[in-house]
């Protein structure tokens, strides 16, 4: 490994707490000097073995750099990165470039380390674009990632915000966190990720204000919340996935504000051990096959005073829940179906028996939306009755 005193090796330039540097330079690079600054504009490390730069002291900054490869290490937990961030507090990394890494920056036991501007595209990676691992108060910030299994991975991490990133083209998730508290998930755009997002087994977590759109896998979804407590979702948009919000084990969870448009199913209530107690409230629900589906007999959950485009103006409740529902909460890749002759002549029979109206989480107090001009099928749902018809017609 080259350390800051062999830098003559390579023809840079280094004095008063700045190293400036040029040209190509093989990898791996240490950098060790607490609170050194490093000029990269214009040049490249070349990965080989291991991780390509290595920031190992607290407060190093480095800006501009672009790093090509890095070691063939893919396992999830432990990847070879092209930036790897280790006991390097408040370190940070700014408008750096990253191609053909399995992971593009790995950043572990440094708090308050900062990722803003990092464009990094993988190799169809098995592993994550930017893992944060036991760094509370990290910032993820203002980055574009496609191309990994997991755009950002968040773990041990209470206090991280991750704002304004794009997100697209992932193997799995766009961001997921998992077994932290306090994480700020705010503005980011996450979409035509495989799978979705996630947020997990954590406490007062605040997913506010990101659009996520185009899960269309069989079962792709905006953003999954299990088991969680006292965790906010507000003010999203859930556009055009095969699930918009899945809720399982959620407790004290409010959902307020978020727009679920043009999904396959708005919002599922779901569970693998129970104890869901979600508040659903101030909702907007538009142009769903199902604004809401649930999985979960002993769900706690309220849902009240949303607004439906499809609500009823008579005082009763306006979710005449069918039995093939019930069924697709379960096995979402039935949605393909929900439009075919047979499945709506199935839930039209059913809603004529009062004693079929299987829905337990009824809005008692359903507001209409405005209507905005004409409207029309989007692609999606005209995707899904053309898809339905096929598959009923070749049964």
């Amino acid at each position: 490994m080259r350390l800051l005193g062999l830098f003559a090796l390579f023809g840079l330039a280094f004095g008063g707490g700045v190293l400036e540097l040029s040209g190509e330079i093989p990898g791996p690079l240490v950098l060790s000097t607490p609170g050194l600054e490093v000029e990269g504009k214009g040049a490249w490390v070349r990965g080989g073995k291991g991780h390509a730069v290595l920031l190992l002291a607290p407060g190093i900054r480095v800006r501009g750099l672009r790093v090509v490869g890095a070691g063939a290490g893919q396992d999830f937990f432990e990847p070879d990165a092209a930036f790897y961030l280790g006991g390097c507090a408040g370190c940070a990394l700014e408008g750096v470039r990253v191609e053909g890494a399995f992971t593009a920056v790995r950043v572990e036991d440094s708090p308050g380390a900062r990722v803003v501007g990092l464009e990094a595209r993988g190799p169809d990676s098995p592993a994550p674009g930017v893992l944060v691992y036991r760094s509370p108060n990290a910032l993820i910030a203002r980055n574009r990632l496609s191309g990994y299994m997991d755009a950002v991975y968040v773990e041990y991490s209470p206090g991280t915000a991750i704002r304004e990133n794009l997100l697209e083209g992932n193997g799995r998730y766009g961001f997921h966190v998992m077994f932290s508290w306090e994480v700020r998930v705010e503005a980011n755009t996450s979409r035509n990720n495989a799978v979705g997002n996630a947020v997990m087994h954590g406490a007062a977590n605040r997913v506010v204000g990101n659009r996520l759109s185009g899960q269309k896998s069989p079962v792709g979804y905006g953003l999954l919340v299990q088991d969680e407590r006292g965790t906010e979702v507000r003010g999203n948009t859930f556009q055009e996935n095969t699930l918009g919000l899945v809720l399982m084990d959620a407790k004290e969870v409010a959902v307020r504000e978020n727009r679920f448009l043009e999904n396959g199913t708005g919002l599922r209530i779901t569970r693998e051990r129970g104890g869901n107690s979600a508040l659903v409230e101030g909702n907007a629900f538009r142009g769903n096959l199902y604004d809401l589906l649930v999985d979960d007999p002993e769900a706690k959950a309220r849902v009240v005073g949303n607004a439906y485009d499809r609500a009823s103006g008579l005082p009763v409740p306006h979710f005449p829940t069918s039995s093939f529902a019930l069924l697709l909460a379960r096995q979402p890749e039935l949605s393909l179906f929900a439009l075919a002759p047979g499945v709506l002549l199935w839930e039209g029979a059913e809603a004529q028996v009062p004693g079929l109206r299987l829905a337990r989480l009824a809005d008692p107090r359903p507001k209409k939306l405005a209507k905005q001009g004409v409207s029309s099928p989007s692609l999606f749902l005209l995707a899904l009755l053309g898809g339905g018809l096929w598959w009923w017609w070749r049964s």
